[in-house]
């Protein structure tokens, strides 16, 4: 195998590693089904990352050891529970300043030195770990008495790059002893071919436009266009990450793992704030629960509020990377939330069309941010997207008719599949004869697709 086969969106993916997989998963005794994830996923993981194959390996072994000594003095005899919860309460730390410092000097050492290499997928397991501690320690979940359930649970291959982000209470019983009905099988392997779909016929091709814009240069387009190249990636963003947790998660299924939703239709937001619950919800949700709500949420008072809310999505910023960007993008969200907390956001619930528009304007212009990482080019981009005092002013105003030309019929198609209505239709008939056409339709049009074109790792990769 080579580094591909960690690409769900991969003809050595999807034909070599993980029907293999599946056949030596199917043919193990339940009770040691949790041995073979674990280890198909260090496998996996080796094929691509072999040089952080032992960080991921210590960061799991130690992580289990500080939860099965935070056990041992939970159930410890002894009277004295302040003594006990002292006790929980500096292992807890330890498992924190370990997990945080790692993260962040990759992260960190990533942004500052192009020699740090930034491991794929420490975002996502480091926060799976965190989750695991806190839960814990709260006595929201019972500590792992076996290190094959706790590292399938760290490990497990289908989310172990990008997520989501499983809390270890939703994942324990399942991994104890994995079974999949043929229901559950056969609505994860839909979910699989619909996410490859997503990926392949829609967010890659999308992304064309993206990539001719900045090979064009931002300083040579016209202003039409950097506003149809924002709308693009928005788009391209949204079905590569969309179509990467429907993979998982249906690849989840078909080894007996619960159904974990990550996306609830974002695009049909009525808000910023209504797009970010609705955007990534495994780590919304975390940042809810481990950050925001330890740190007083709403309880405390305005100032309060406001000050954790800032918390929040400067991490939130830090968490997709180092650079200057990402916390620029992270800033900048967070005052649009805070905003519409504060002063507009009642208004936009009474003037729904408003409202839509609103969202369809204001998050592509943050997702620039997010993917213009050079503050000089995000400059010249903000000109062209807003011409004012001769700024934005180019030799080019007719640029947008070519690219519209040429990829129309894929803009149409995202917004048509963004459509609440459709995803209803297709659950509707997803078990007749002409649902099962169309998905069979979908995986052999993404299969030639993959079949003669480079392919393209998912974007959420690299955080």
């Amino acid at each position: 195998m080579s580094e591909n086969s960690l690409v769900f969106s991969s003809l050595e993916f999807l034909f070599r590693f993980l029907p293999v997989f599946l056949v030596i998963f199917y043919l193990t005794p339940v009770k040691y089904r949790k041995i073979v994830l674990f280890i198909g996923s260090i496998l996996m993981y080796a094929c691509g990352e072999p040089q952080f194959v032992l960080l991921l390996l210590a960061c799991t072994a130690l992580n289990f050891l500080i939860g099965r000594n935070m056990r041992t003095d939970t159930e410890s005899p002894c009277p004295h529970s302040r003594w006990r919860h002292k006790k929980q309460r500096k292992w807890l730390l330890l498992a924190l300043a370990t997990d945080v410092g790692v993260l962040a000097f990759f992260k960190i050492g990533n942004a500052a030195d192009s020699n740090i290499l930034l491991p794929l997928g420490i975002s996502f397991y480091t926060f799976k770990m965190i989750s695991y501690q806190m839960d814990v320690y709260r006595g929201k979940a019972e500590a792992a008495g076996s290190f094959w359930i706790f590292g399938s649970y760290i490990c497990m291959f289908p989310q172990l790059t990008s997520g989501p982000i499983m809390r270890y209470g939703d994942a324990q019983d399942s991994l104890e002893a994995p079974r999949c009905t043929p229901q559950q099988f056969e609505e994860g392997l839909r979910l699989l071919v619909i996410g490859l779909g997503a990926k392949v016929l829609l967010a890659d091709k999308l992304g064309l436009l993206w990539n001719d814009i900045q090979t064009i240069g931002f300083e040579s387009i016209s202003t039409p266009l950097a506003w149809l190249g924002a709308f693009t990636y928005s788009l391209q963003l949204y079905f590569d990450f969309e179509g990467y947790s429907l993979m998982a998660v249906g690849i989840g299924m078909m080894i007996g793992l619960p159904y974990i939703k990550n996306f609830n239709q974002p695009y049909m937001a009525v808000s910023v704030s209504d797009f970010w619950r609705r955007w990534h919800m495994t780590l919304g949700s975390w940042f809810r629960d481990y950050v925001y709500i330890p740190m007083g949420g709403n309880r405390k008072g305005l100032p309060r509020l406001v000050l954790n809310l800032c918390v929040v999505w400067l991490l939130t910023g830090l968490w997709h990377g180092g650079s200057v960007n990402f916390l620029v993008w992270g800033i900048t969200v967070g005052v649009f939330v805070i905003l519409e907390k504060l002063i507009y956001g009642k208004w936009l619930s009474r003037h729904s069309v408003l409202s839509h528009v609103y969202v369809w304007i204001i998050i592509p212009l943050t997702w620039v941010i997010f993917a213009v990482t050079s503050l000089k080019d995000l400059g010249i981009y903000f000109g062209r997207l807003f011409p004012f005092f001769g700024v934005g002013e180019t030799l080019n105003p007719g640029d947008v008719f070519k690219y519209l030309s040429m990829y129309w019929w894929l803009l149409l198609g995202g917004i048509f599949f963004c459509i609440p209505a459709v995803s209803v239709w297709f659950s509707k008939h997803k078990r007749k004869w002409y649902g099962y056409a169309l998905v069979l339709v979908i995986f052999w049009a993404a299969v030639y697709q993959l079949s003669n074109a480079a392919n393209n790792p998912f974007m959420y990769f690299r955080f």
